[in-house]
């Protein structure tokens, strides 16, 4: 390939990715939550043709009726789920977020035992650095229990209830989102056929194998990755319910909301970068300053005790595919939270993942790997072994002895 073909592929490539980009920015901004509801019926759709294939088989049944049965039982089993604990978790939750309200209003107290604690702490240091840090730590607390700091106001009040009230504007609309995603799901299972029917008549022969190995690699990790996180989140949980039932049992713990605490714990813990940390160890601080030193010892404890457990559970559980580097997932959740909010948080770092995985897998071409690599040097060695052999010793030519 010469030079000049070589930078018009490059040309072309990058063309092709940035127009790409642009696409799913601007369906991610302007049409995502539009699109939600039949994404989201899509999904269940072939999440259920397994099963319905299976009850077509077994029972001779059309498949609209199948398909019907299929996903009333799954609503069926996602609504026993909800009644079952939903509703328990929710009463907890709500009750967690009323005891946090009684915590806020404590909060200049806590400031002023946290201010007198630091004070006593530099004590130790020599005259002019005592001084030093002493000022700062007041200025510091001084800022803190003013209005620059987390004093309440009317204007933040008010801000607050504007956002409780856009929040309450918004139940009906994802109200009928859930109408509508429920009502999708039965066509979309019952026609799921006629619909990959018409969209491969539009593809080219040699483009509709690229596109069923790009499906099959997609919900197969998607399934490794659910699967893998479920059950972290599951072990999270339990973690958190007996570490809190032992700290109750021993006079440590007092709360009632056991359940929605371990339930809040598990579910950051699935968050890229955050982590059970996020949660505990500021509870325990707090809990070490405003004299609960048990109390905040065992939350220590208890989130060792996780961390340790996580590290050796999630290499067997996670596959080495379905991780991306810290660097990158943080750059996908800062980067998607300022291009589309929150949702963005958690889309943009698994739109990267899924990338990296069919870059792997060798559906999309968009970055070389260390398999390609590999290739690359293994196919130059036996390009090089295949070469002819030059003779390095010469025959030597005869030559006629001259009669004497």
């Amino acid at each position: 390939m010469t030079e000049t073909e070589t930078r018009k592929r490059f040309l072309i490539n990058t063309a092709y990715i940035v127009v790409l980009t642009i696409l799913y920015y601007l369906f991610m901004r302007y049409a995502f939550w539009m699109a939600f509801p039949f994404l989201f019926s899509l999904f269940i759709a072939m999440i259920l043709q397994r099963p319905i294939r299976f009850l077509t088989s077994k029972t001779k049944l059309k498949k609209s009726i199948a398909s019907v049965i299929c996903v009333l039982g799954l609503l069926l089993v996602a609504f026993g789920v909800i009644s079952l604990i939903g509703v328990k978790i929710v009463s907890e939750i709500r009750g967690l977020f009323n005891s946090l309200a009684e915590y806020v209003k404590d909060f200049p107290a806590f400031l002023a035992k946290t201010e007198a604690g630091l004070l006593d702490f530099v004590r130790f240091l020599p005259g002019g650095l005592e001084t030093s840090a002493a000022n700062s730590i007041r200025d510091l607390f001084e800022r803190l229990k003013s209005n620059e700091g987390f004093a309440l106001d009317f204007s933040t009040l008010s801000a607050s209830m504007g956002g409780v009230w856009s929040t309450a504007k918004a139940i009906p609309e994802f109200v009928v989102a859930i109408i509508i995603s429920i009502v999708a799901c039965f066509f979309m299972t019952a026609d799921y056929d006629t619909l990959t029917g018409f969209i491969k008549r539009q593809l080219p022969a040699n483009k509709m194998e690229a596109v069923a190995s790009t499906k099959k690699i997609t919900m197969s990790a998607m399934g490794k990755l659910g699967k893998s996180y479920a059950l972290l989140m599951l072990l999270t949980f339990v973690e958190m319910v007996v570490g809190l039932n032992i700290l109750r049992m021993v006079g440590l713990y007092k709360s009632s909301f056991l359940l929605a605490t371990a339930v809040i714990v598990a579910v950051v813990d699935i968050v890229p970068i955050l982590g059970t940390g996020s949660i505990l160890i500021p509870w325990a601080i707090y809990s070490l300053i405003s004299g609960s030193t048990g109390f905040g010892i065992g939350l220590i404890v208890l989130y060792v005790f996780i961390y340790i457990v996580r590290q050796m559970a999630e290499p067997k559980l996670v596959a080495d595919n379905l991780d991306l580097p810290p660097i990158l997932a943080l750059m996908g959740m800062y980067i998607g939270a300022k291009l589309f909010g929150f949702i963005g948080l958690f889309l943009l770092p698994l739109t990267l993942m899924f990338l990296k995985i069919l870059n792997k897998e060798g559906a999309v071409h968009l970055w070389k790997t260390r398999s390609d690599e590999d290739d690359t040097a293994e196919a130059e060695a036996q390009t090089t072994d295949n070469k002819p052999e030059k003779d390095s010793v010469k025959p030597a030519k005869s030559t006629k002895s001259n009669k004497s």
